[in-house]
């Protein structure tokens, strides 16, 4: 297309992945490329490293999408990419900050809706000066109504049409308009390719129009000085649908944890390395590509799809995965990041537990317990497997670093053929564990028996009611889930028990479906429905009562937990199905802005909701949307108190007729485009349920849902004499409600 007259200039949107497998395999095009790009005749526009859909990843996963993006392409192609533009879903109001940060000096709002909608705010501008939530901006092309032109030159463009002309009149008394439109190259026939036809074309529509070809770098450098507002956009100016509960959602969840893993890795490899050891950083950059891959739009979006469930897999490919669905690729990258994570976390946490002092009075191996948070706090450690040697004992006990036992529960344990104890596994209770720091523990292994240290948590089996120091709970014998939630300073319920008790599942099934059972259910809804119950833990540092509702073709489990030290409720839901949802209704065959049909859980608070609190990548805002999405938590907020929804993957919420909110679970959608029916089979997510009080702040909650994340590390080793302290926090973050991002070497 740039070779030939008239010459029109393309910007390319691919990810950075494959600008490195073209220098790698296809040297010749790579530089022809290098040498268009060096000639401003074609630019590369975002450079994320894997075209995600990054407001359902977090805050350090959108820098490091950019920043390590623009890294391998400055390896492979030797440019600086100075635009950004993606096609797909990659926009949210910290992108300015973090665009201003990565150097990138010119960004477009034109992002193109494929399969879920990005929903860009449409401004009646040419261009404007972005502003981040920091007050920092970039120069910005509006997305105006001269997008949308996306059938190529090929057909007539809405600007050449009456109503288009006066568009364009509208916009030029602002400067100069630019009109772009996006095409996916590659669909078409592979013996006929566009690429072939649009110089023509091209040429034909310069003949009959005053038109300029220009790069987004060439129109912002040279026009970009006619941006006279500055705007902020919250993350309500985006009227986003993403693909929440069609199977890229148990990827995302996995990958949620497997972040997690890659953070505490990178500091305590990062404090090791101080102290001594050597640096694993090469392998945890591998780690966070192969994690930063599986963010893939694909692999997120059509988790059940094979090139788009009715096409063969192009042979001879660079990367092959033997024809796997994309989530399958997806979970691929995800298992070879949490192998190289675990194994430098695991090195590293066993450098600095061999350099701690054994603590005194037991005769067990020393477990260090490490904090990855940023600051002090309270919660469970557990030990993992510990296997006796020529030791012989009966029981078992913790002792913390001054010689005092704490609260413990022995998970798992073994006995040899002589009776004695050969594996333990036990979960103990660590207070004050300093932030990125840590705290030293030894086992105590003994003759006689032994119990464990009396705690606030108590359970009454009989009347289904739980409670710490915190909270007070109770829940239905029928259901096995929360009829009463009460916190316990304020005396105040916030769970209403008349509606239903919480969570409940609901959900129509596909009735179309050809492998429904011959009498088959209708709908689902477990507030109608009896649940078996068993109490699987009653302390005494965990409650956990499990209930299942079995129906001829769908299992639904929940697990609902308190602990000793938390005020949270936690809940874990598990759905088996053998028949996906009912579809959404497609206008003009694309994904719908609402979703209505699928598998949800809702939940009753006690009061009215009056707002809503939500974050997004490193940020948090009050929506005024009865369906909106969740990066980590959903607040819902009455007058005087509030329900903090902390959840595991980004989530879908809505607002429901009787004031109650449903989080979604699951949808199909691939019925709709294929012969096929992809759907996730199993479905698994926790929550954790926090009651407050109107004093929250943005900084609490976000807390809150790191400590949901960020469980205590341990180590286990035998009790050696060495130079760290029993007890040290490595990092200091002040004031309280700045919060650690990223600490690495």
């Amino acid at each position: 297309i740039v070779d030939e007259k008239p010459g029109a200039k393309t910007c390319i949107n691919l990810d950075a992945r494959a600008y490195e497998y073209l220098a790698q395999e296809y040297p010749l095009l790579c530089g022809r490329l290098k040498k268009y790009l060096a000639e401003d005749k074609v630019e590369l526009i975002a450079g994320s490293y894997s075209q995600p859909m990054a407001t359902m990843f977090s805050g350090e996963s959108s820098i490091r999408q950019i920043v390590v993006g623009h890294d391998v392409i400055r390896k492979a192609l030797g440019v600086e990419v100075e635009s950004f533009l993606e096609e797909e879903e990659f926009s949210h109001p910290q992108l300015p900050q973090i665009l201003n940060a990565a150097g990138v000096k010119y960004t477009s709002l034109a992002q193109l809706d494929t399969w879920a909608y990005a929903g860009c705010p449409e401004l009646p501008l040419n261009v404007f000066h972005w502003k981040g939530m920091d007050g920092s901006t970039v120069l910005c092309q509006a997305k105006n109504n001269l997008f949308g032109w996306d059938g190529g030159p090929h057909d007539t463009p809405f600007f050449s049409t009456p109503e288009g002309k006066a568009e364009v009149a509208k916009l030029q008394q602002l400067g100069k308009p630019c009109v772009q439109y996006w095409t996916e190259l590659g669909w078409e026939d592979s013996e006929k390719p566009r690429y072939l036809t649009y110089p023509k074309q091209f040429a034909e529509f310069s003949e009959k129009n005053d038109v300029e070809y220009v790069t987004l770098r060439g129109y912002l450098k040279k026009y970009g000085s006619q941006a006279r507002e500055t705007i902020y956009l919250n993350m309500d100016a985006w009227k986003k649908l993403l693909p929440w509960g069609i199977g890229g959602d148990q990827v995302r969840v996995n990958a949620r944890k497997i972040e997690a893993t890659l953070h505490a890795a990178e500091r305590f490899d990062a404090l090791a390395s101080a102290l001594g050891s050597k640096s694993k950083n090469a392998t945890l950059y591998t780690a966070w590509r192969n994690l930063l891959t599986a963010q893939s739009h694909d692999q997120n979006l059509c988790e059940y799809s094979r090139w788009q469930g009715d096409r063969m897999a192009p042979l001879g490919l660079i990367e092959d995965h033997h024809d796997q669905t994309w989530g399958s690729i997806g979970y691929h990258h995800l298992d070879e990041a949490l192998k190289d994570g675990k194994a430098t976390l695991e090195a590293s946490l066993s450098d600095i537990a061999n350099r701690v002092v054994a603590s005194r009075g037991a005769n067990g191996p020393s477990v260090v317990v490490f904090n990855p948070c940023s600051w002090e706090r309270t919660s469970l450690a557990r030990t993992g497997k510990v296997y006796l040697k020529d030791r012989p004992a009966k029981n078992v006990s913790v002792v913390n670093s001054t010689g005092a036992s704490v609260p413990f529960q022995v998970e798992r344990s073994e006995n040899d053929l002589a009776g004695n104890l050969a594996m333990v596994d036990v979960t103990f209770l660590a207070e004050n564990v300093p932030g990125v720091g840590y705290d030293s523990y030894r086992l105590k292994f003994t003759a006689e028996p032994v119990n464990s240290p009396e705690t606030a948590l108590t359970v009454d089996e009989a009347k289904f009611e739980v409670e710490n120091a915190f909270v007070r709970i109770r829940l239905d014998p029928t259901h096995g889930t929360l009829t009463s939630f009460v916190e316990k300073e304020s005396g105040k319920e916030f769970i209403s028990s008349e509606k239903f008790s919480t969570p409940a599942f609901h959900g129509q099934p596909n009735m179309k479906y050809p492998f429904l059972d011959k009498d088959p259910d209708t709908s689902y809804d477990s507030a109608t429905a009896k649940a078996s119950t068993l109490w699987l833990e009653k302390g005494p540092l965990r409650a956990t009562l499990k209930a299942v509702h079995t129906w001829k073709q769908l299992t639904y489990e929940t697990r609902v937990t308190l602990c000793v030290h938390s005020p949270n409720v936690e809940i874990l839901s598990r759905v088996l199905t053998r028949v996906p949802p009912a579809v959404d209704d497609f206008p003009e065959g694309r994904a719908r802005r609402d979703i209505n049909n699928g598998y949800w859980l809702a939940f009753a608070p006690s009061f009215t909701t009056t707002a809503v609190h939500r974050d997004f990548p490193l940020g948090v805002e009050k929506t005024e949307h009865a369906r909106l999405h969740g990066l980590t938590f959903a607040d819902l907020v009455g007058e005087d108190q509030g329900l903090l929804v902390i959840h595991s993957g980004c989530q879908y919420f809505r607002k429901e007729s009787d004031g109650t909110w449903s989080n979604l679970v699951m949808r199909e959608w691939e019925s709709h485009f294929s012969d096929e029916y992809g759907f996730p089979n199993y479905a698994e997510f926790n929550h954790a349920l926090l009651a407050h009080g109107p004093e929250m702040d943005d900084a609490q909650r976000a807390r809150a849902a790191m400590e949901f994340d960020s469980k205590f590390l341990t180590a286990v080793s035998p009790a050696g004499s060495g130079n760290l302290p029993a007890r040290k926090s490595f990092v200091r973050v002040t004031p309280e409600n700045v919060l650690l991002s990223a600490f690495r070497k």
